[in-house]
């Protein structure tokens, strides 16, 4: 029988979805893992028991299983192949033969580019103090080319035909600088002027050889490969989804399980189980409304998996945050089961979690509507958190209300988590 883990990040991302991945991977002897949305932004960490750790961008975060799983890029993933060789040297580094021979990628990948991260980089800037909080890798201007310009936006299939990737940079290279005229105009500062000095002047020579070089060992297929176990790993969270998160604080992409069972029709999966992660509190990469923000917390757990970085500034944490993980089971749709990470750091003097706000109530919209989401973000702005002690039981209690808790961590490695049963659904495949 063909079995297949849904994973879906419950937050606004670092839940644990790569040290989750790869203890599944291990548990289930999984053959394949499928990534079905996101792009080179996420940051999936996984370590080792000897130590070893790498963070997984776009490979599968199994890939350092010893079952020697494959990875498959689905077609709403947005790829950078440069990004990808640089992991595959770190992969071989700590051990991986040959990492590119295990990535399969489908070829209506979106692929960005220099030019469009310095449209990201731009527009970020620009934005001042209203700034969104982008990873700044250009995954959402990517996805907004290729919605303004459909078939002239760069597929994984054009890295393998040279000339039409010529031509199509060279398109997009004269389409990105005239965008940045406005934003350079009306910037007050010399910022914007000195960002990407190296790029202004790059030919689409230069970058065919960045992007294409670095592709040359990657397969390019549409079928997902053959397997019998398939994790499908989600990115980022369901509340920087660009329908169901908080808007404009959110990603270009759908990061609800959407695309992923898109991709069960097509695998012929026969058994399925759709997991939710959580941490055991609430974290926070990037700009945007928090309402368990807790400045004691984030000093008292600082992630050296998440650094703080330019364009999002550093990892926040606040208290376990009930009615933000009930909004978000309410729009990722039925799930079969919890995994709640690093319940080794809840509880202690003054953990406390919420079960409420003083003056709002979150209420998921019945269709994607952008203009609801706005009047959520700024509920959200205004929310008054309920806050009460907790211990590490407590913490489950709470979580078990919503969905029952079926794997826990207490600790970074595969052997820090415990399972107590998966329950699948069977599907005719």
């Amino acid at each position: 029988m063909k079995c297949a883990v849904i994973t879906v990040g419950l937050g606004f991302g670092d839940e644990g979805k790569g040290a989750t991945v790869d203890y599944l991977a291990r548990e289930l002897g999984a053959d394949l893992v499928v990534r079905y949305c996101g792009g080179s932004q996420a940051g999936h960490n996984v370590e080792l028991p000897d130590g070893r750790r790498h963070t997984f961008s776009q490979f599968g975060a199994g890939t350092l299983a010893p079952n020697r799983l494959r990875t498959y890029l689905g077609p709403a993933m947005v790829i950078d192949p440069p990004a990808m060789l640089r992991e595959a040297r770190h992969l071989a580094e700590l051990g991986v033969p040959d990492p590119l021979q295990l990535v399969t990628v489908h070829p209506r990948c979106l692929v960005t580019t220099p030019w469009l991260r310095l449209l990201n980089h731009a527009r970020e800037l620009a934005r001042g103090d209203a700034k969104h909080g982008s990873c700044g890798q250009g995954i959402g201007e990517t996805r907004s080319y290729w919605l303004r310009y459909g078939e002239d936006a760069i597929f994984a299939a054009d890295l393998h035909a040279s000339e039409t990737l010529r031509h199509k940079l060279e398109l997009q290279r004269q389409r990105i600088l005239l965008e940045l005229q406005p934003l350079l105009a009306a910037s007050p500062t010399d910022a914007l002027h000195n960002l990407g000095a190296d790029v202004w002047e790059a030919t689409a020579e230069d970058v065919v050889e960045e992007v294409a070089s670095a592709f040359r060992e990657v397969a390019v297929a549409a079928e997902v490969p053959p397997h019998t176990t398939a994790i499908l790993e989600g990115a980022q969270g369901v509340l920087l989804d660009e329908y169901r998160g908080f808007h404009p604080h959110t990603t270009w992409s759908t990061v609800t399980p959407h695309h992923a069972w898109e991709l069960i029709d097509r695998m012929g999966s026969e058994a399925v189980t759709v997991l939710g992660i959580t941490r055991a509190y609430t974290t926070r990469h990037g700009d945007g409304p928090f309402p368990t923000f807790s400045a004691d917390l984030t000093t008292r757990y600082p992630d050296p998996g998440n650094p703080r970085n330019r364009w999002q500034g550093g990892l926040r944490c606040g208290w376990l945050d009930l009615p933000l993980v009930r909004y978000a089971v309410a729009v990722t749709g039925r799930l079969d089961g919890l995994v709640v990470n690093h319940l080794d750091q809840a509880g202690g003097v003054g953990f406390c979690v919420s079960d409420s706000y003083r003056n709002t109530r979150l209420e998921p919209s019945p269709v994607p509507d952008l203009a609801w989401q706005s009047r959520l973000t700024e509920q959200m702005w205004q929310a008054e958190p309920i806050l009460t002690p907790a211990t590490p039981a407590g913490v489950l209690r709470a979580l078990a209300s919503i969905v029952p808790v079926v794997i826990t961590g207490s600790g970074p490695t595969h052997r820090d988590r415990t399972c107590s049963g998966l329950s699948f659904r069977t599907r005719r495949a």
